[in-house]
C-alpha cells in the first residue's frame, strides 16, 4: 500500500513537471518583458515630463511677450498641440503601470479573485491587440505623411517626427498591456504574484 502511494505521488510529480516548466518559461518571459517595459516607460515618462516643463516655459514666455512687449512667440500654439500628442502617448504606459487609468469595477469586485484575474488577463490581452492595431495604423499614417512631406503650418516642422513619436509611445503602451495580461495569466495558473 505504501509503495502504491509513492508510485501515485511520483506519477503526480511527473505529470506536473511539464506544467511547471511551461509556467517557469512563461515566468521568465514575463520577467524579461517587465524589465524592458518598465525601463522604456520610465524613459518615455521622463521625456514627457521634460516636454511638459518646456511647454510651461514656452507658454509663460509667450504670454509675457504677448502682453508686455506685444511680441508673441511664433508657433507656440502649434508646438503645444504637437508636443501634447507626444506627452500623452509617452505617459500612457506609466499611467497603466501605476494603475492611474479609470476602472469601473463595481461589478467585477463581487466576483471571486481567480475569476477577476482571468477577466483582467482577457481584457488586458484584448487591449494589447487593440493598442497594437492602433500602433500599426499610426505607423501607416506616419509613412503617408513622410512620403507626402507634410509639415506644420507656422513653423514648417516635419509632422512625421511627431507621428513617429506617438507610434513609439503606443508601442510601449501595447507592451504594457501584454505584460499585464501575462502577469494575470500567471496569477490565474499558479498564483504567482509577479
Amino acid at each position: 500500500m505504501k509503495q502504491e502511494i509513492q508510485d501515485v505521488q511520483q506519477d503526480h510529480v511527473l505529470l506536473r513537471a511539464p506544467a511547471l516548466n511551461k509556467t517557469s518559461f512563461l515566468l521568465k518571459i514575463t520577467n524579461g518583458l517587465e524589465k524592458i517595459t518598465l525601463m522604456l516607460n520610465n524613459i518615455l515618462h521622463k521625456i514627457s515630463s521634460g516636454l511638459l516643463f518646456f511647454l510651461m516655459l514656452l507658454t509663460t514666455a509667450d504670454v509675457i511677450g504677448r502682453n508686455l512687449f506685444n511680441k508673441p512667440i511664433t508657433g507656440t500654439y502649434e508646438l503645444t498641440g504637437l508636443a501634447l500628442a507626444i506627452i500623452i502617448f509617452f505617459s500612457l504606459g506609466t499611467a497603466q503601470i501605476k494603475g492611474d487609468h479609470i476602472e469601473i469595477d463595481f461589478l467585477t469586485n463581487k466576483f471571486p479573485e481567480k475569476l477577476q484575474d482571468g477577466l483582467y488577463a482577457f481584457t488586458s490581452f484584448l487591449l494589447f491587440i487593440l493598442v497594437s492595431l492602433t500602433t500599426w495604423q499610426l505607423f501607416e499614417f506616419g509613412k503617408r505623411i513622410w512620403m507626402g512631406h507634410e509639415t506644420s503650418g507656422d513653423l514648417g516642422l516635419p509632422l512625421y517626427i511627431f507621428v513617429g513619436a506617438t507610434v513609439l509611445g503606443a508601442f510601449v503602451f501595447a507592451l504594457t498591456y501584454l505584460l499585464h495580461s501575462l502577469k494575470f495569466i500567471l496569477k490565474v495558473v499558479h498564483g504567482h504574484e509577479s
